[in-house]
């Protein structure tokens, strides 16, 4: 089989089914396997039932999957023939999903069976949508939805074996939901070669690439999640997938299925550092981790767990810019790293001229064509602003150093990040605002345990009420997702703006952090019901 652009995962996959059909791709820590051979095939039903329900050429399909063998055969499918795939949030319901259903313009949505009661919920809401297909059996449909609902075995019938364009590394790949910061959650448009160029950066070491098993326990709405499909077809070993990273499995999982690499985030690396001592802890196959940010005692996890730890700065529009290319120890750890081949960086000011050394600014790349997002996806205006002056703009703010080493300041957009997710304060604050009680709100981060955000909303309330924060909580459990509810509520008498514009200065908010009189919905003992 000869393809153009042999390289990319789709293609990839199709030859190692023909070379080695009976080697697995994916290995799930259940025990199941999915292989080279499964894959390929599963992915040209899915290819054929999106054909068959009349999806074309660059229009986007709605997936809800947790991370499985399904999800890997949507994401290719789609591949094959042009469409993009649209992974979302498992997490989202009510509004939020209503939101990026409806910016997709997708016709067709496909769902785990434990995820269509909420898109349900939201049916006559979803203008453009026309078919709904659930995998599983577990759930009920009803009556007068404006869609039809398809069972997973009508989808992938009648499969006919044809000739299909390959992909091309400027094709979008998927549509990846990131954070609004003073609006709606944007989607990137993740072209093929941004994928290619982010696995190859070097934030893996090059050299390991040709044998590497990535241990990827994420869920495939994320680029990290997504990168377990990847990075298999690169190296051509399995990865080992697990629907949710899980403390206590993660070194048994390791072990089990003999992982070589692997990303871990930092509050998570800090919490597998405070589980009690084993003696077997550096007696495991794991040669690298990427963690980021870097935990402040990173020795003591190298040692324990006998790995090399690197890093990278990234987010879901770049691919990787920065990377560490020195060890990294307990005094450098604070480094993001280096300026790596293939891309340019700058920290600027207001106006995009570079900053000297050591002076605050915000942190603007560009990289060969279709190696970063082409553009967020049915929004013209957020992208143009994105890419003002032929340059991305991270919205993150930067210092470096005169060696060429590059320091994470703060997040200059007012996204917050709990547990590896992107929370919008805007919809966040937007949900608030509808509690009866409330006048309005500001949405922050502030810091919690383990160095990790938590979300702490300061209210004005309504003349005369009364307020009980736990109403508020119950209020917001079936209207947002778990990870965004406020953990933290302060009343203000009013709240800090600017006097020009009026905006609330989140920063003021930020800074006052939790004090004795903010109310802490974990030391409270509210438990955020499940929907």
């Amino acid at each position: 089989m000869q393809f153009e652009h042999g390289g990319l995962m789709p293609q990839r996959i199709a030859t190692l089914a023909e070379e080695r059909p009976d080697d697995p791709v994916l290995l799930h820590v259940d025990g199941t396997r999915l292989s080279w051979s499964s894959a390929h095939q599963g992915a040209m039903k899915w290819a054929n039932g999106l054909d068959r329900l009349g999806v074309h050429r660059g229009e986007a399909v709605v997936t809800i999957f947790v991370n499985n063998f399904d999800s890997l055969q949507a994401w290719v499918g789609c591949s094959w023939i042009g469409a993009i795939e649209s992974p979302i949030n498992t997490n989202y319901k009510g509004d939020w999903l209503r939101h990026v259903i409806d910016n997709t313009r997708a016709t067709v949505v496909v769902a785990q069976d434990r995820f269509v009661e909420a898109v349900f919920d939201v049916a006559d809401q979803l203008p453009h949508v026309k078919n709904l297909v659930v995998f599983g059996d577990n759930y009920e449909t009803r009556e007068k939805l404006p869609f039809n609902v398809i069972g997973a075995a009508d989808f992938l019938a009648d499969v006919s074996e044809h000739a299909r364009q390959e992909p091309a590394p400027w094709d979008p790949s998927n549509l990846i939901y990131t954070s609004g910061t003073t609006g709606r959650s944007k989607a990137v448009q993740v072209p093929w070669a941004h994928y290619r160029s982010s696995l190859e950066s070097g934030f893996l070491p090059k050299e390991q690439l040709e044998t590497i098993r990535l241990y990827a326990p994420y869920p495939v709405f994320h680029l990290t999640g997504k990168s377990a499909g990847y990075m298999a077809a690169r190296s051509g070993e399995p990865a080992i997938i697990r629907e949710a990273f899980s403390v206590a499995e993660f070194w048994d999982d390791v072990r089990t299925f003999e992982a070589t690499a692997g990303v871990v985030l930092g509050p998570l690396a800090q919490m597998l550092l405070n589980q009690p001592e084993r003696d077997d802890d550096a007696v495991n196959p794991m040669t690298t981790i990427v963690m980021a940010p870097v935990i402040p005692n990173v020795e003591e996890f190298a040692t324990r767990f006998d790995v090399e730890i690197g890093t990278t700065y990234n987010m879901t529009e770049i691919n990787c810019p920065i990377i560490q290319q020195k060890p990294i120890t307990n005094a450098n750890y604070s480094c993001c790293g280096q300026v790596r081949p293939g891309v340019e960086v700058r920290v600027v000011d207001e106006h995009d001229q570079m900053v000297p050394p050591n002076t605050p600014g915000e942190m603007i790349m560009r990289a060969e064509p279709w190696e970063i997002n082409s553009g967020y996806f049915n929004m013209p205006d957020k992208t143009a602003e994105a890419w003002e002056n032929g340059w991305f703009h991270t919205g993150d703010a930067f210092t470096y150093d005169e060696e060429g080493n590059f320091y994470f300041v703060d997040r200059a957009k007012d996204y917050i990040r709990r547990r590896g997710e992107n929370i919008s304060s805007f919809e966040v604050e937007a949900l608030v605002n509808e509690f009866p009680q409330i006048a309005e709100c500001g949405a922050v981060a502030v810091p919690a345990e383990e160095g990790e955000d938590e979300v702490k909303v300061a209210v004005v309330l309504e003349e005369g009420v009364e307020f009980d924060p736990a109403e508020l909580v119950e209020f917001l459990a079936p209207r947002m997702p778990r990870f965004a509810i406020p953990r933290f509520v302060e009343v203000w008498s009013e709240l800090p703006k600017t006097e020009a514009t009026a905006r609330i200065q989140k920063a003021k908010i930020r800074d006052a952090g939790v004090t004795d009189r903010t109310w802490d919905r974990v030391a409270a003992g509210v438990k955020i019901p499940r929907s």
